[in-house]
């Protein structure tokens, strides 16, 4: 087994976990107060539900940016300057009195935050050896979803117990202190190579066939995932009568999925390899996600027949990412930080796309049109990986 790179403190993995868990935890806090925002701002729930898609393209922006400069400036200098616009934008979240207001602000807060999120996967590239990219991924991704677990039910007893907006003051709370530590912690190595140009790097890139299998794969996996998100808490709650505490806990079961997927993954990358185990885990999300849009169509009322499908659905997701991620900068070594922020900016863009659609079909259909747009993203997910027909494994 090859060794960390210039024995890297194993805290730093916690460090990057907390950086990759910039995006879900800015989503996930304040998903049981939605109607909540909707009901104190007297908007409607659709106006409501932009301020996900709004989050979902300043990231996806943010990361077209922050990925390719960091190839050629470094990365811990634009992870700290992202961060403090994420700080900023996160106060103005919580004196928002307008839905006009918070979408601007969450708008800001997703381009600032895009900068832990890519970053902190392309310094996996600098600070590890090959062989321990897709552990460290996975690993960082356990770490992150244990964090995230409590994420809705300690975002539903703020909400209740004080109001939405103190969600946001917790977030600005742990920004900071993720900007400290980053500033104390991470020593980047240098570059070894003389840096390319933006356009170069996006051309070598964007020219790699095996390199879309992977991106595409992974960002159809988080399209549908974020297909969820958008529509889950009013499924629950307002379709079915879920209080915002028991959704919270529901939400939290389907992340503990996702951790008991991953670890499965952790130990079976000891004897498969990450592309195959990529394979498998988008034939599960494939099936899972078939599953839930037959339900729906079949219209199965009861509400156990939609959370099955989901924890195998979302249960694989966190190993989809790891895999195809690991495998990117694995064939794009000298490009890490480009390959990084193109493929998380498509899979946030993704997320816009399919956060938007089922906000549009929801009125229509309700919870069939989450399972519909969640059973197309599987689909696709498991095909695009036909791309990477003739790919090494090692």
């Amino acid at each position: 087994m090859s060794k960390i790179k210039n024995a890297v403190p194993k805290s730093i993995i916690v460090l990057l976990s907390a950086l990759v868990a910039f995006g879900p935890l800015s989503i996930d806090m304040y998903l049981p107060s939605l109607p909540l925002i909707a009901q104190d701002l007297q908007t409607q729930v659709s106006e409501v539900q932009k301020t996900i898609t709004l989050f979902l393209i300043g990231f996806s922006a943010g990361m077209l940016v922050y990925g390719p400069l960091s190839d050629g400036f470094g990365r811990k200098k634009l992870l700290l300057i992202g961060m403090v616009i994420y700080i900023l934008a996160t106060l103005g979240c919580v004196f928002s009195s307008q839905i006009e207001q918070l979408q601007l602000f969450r708008l800001l807060q997703a381009i600032g935050g895009a900068s832990a999120s890519v970053l902190s996967r392309a310094l996996v590239r600098d600070l590890f050896s090959n062989d321990e990219i897709p552990k460290i991924l996975s690993l960082m991704h356990i770490i992150t979803i244990m964090a995230t677990l409590a994420a809705p039910v300690l975002g539903a007893m703020i909400a209740e117990h004080f109001s939405w907006n103190s969600i946001f003051i917790f977030l600005f709370i742990y920004a900071l202190l993720c900007l400290i530590w980053s500033k104390i912690a991470i020593h980047a190595p240098p570059n070894t190579h003389i840096p390319a140009g933006i356009l170069s790097n996006y051309k070598t890139v964007l020219s790699h066939r095996h390199a879309w299998g992977l991106m595409l794969s992974n960002s159809f996996s988080f399209g549908g995932m974020f297909a969820y998100i958008t529509a889950s808490s009013f499924v629950f709650i307002q379709h079915y009568g879920f209080s915002p505490t028991q959704y919270g806990y529901l939400f939290a079961f389907n992340l503990f999925s996702v951790l008991v997927f991953t670890s499965i993954n952790t130990r079976a990358l000891k004897y498969i390899s990450s592309l195959k185990l990529l394979k498998i885990m988008a034939c599960i999300s494939c099936i899972s996600g078939l599953y839930l849009a037959a339900i729906g169509y079949l219209d199965l009322t009861s509400p156990v027949w939609l959370i099955i499908g989901l924890a195998c659905f979302v249960g694989v997701t966190g190993s989809i990412g790891a895999n195809s991620m690991a495998n990117l900068l694995r064939i794009l070594p000298q490009q890490a930080g480009t390959a990084s922020g193109l493929s998380v900016s498509m899979q946030f863009g993704m997320g816009a796309i399919m956060s938007y659609l089922v906000s549009l079909l929801f009125s229509s259909y309700g919870a069939a049109s989450m399972n519909a747009v969640i059973g197309i993203s599987a689909s696709l997910c498991l095909i695009s990986l036909l791309l990477t027909k003739g790919m090494h494994e090692n």
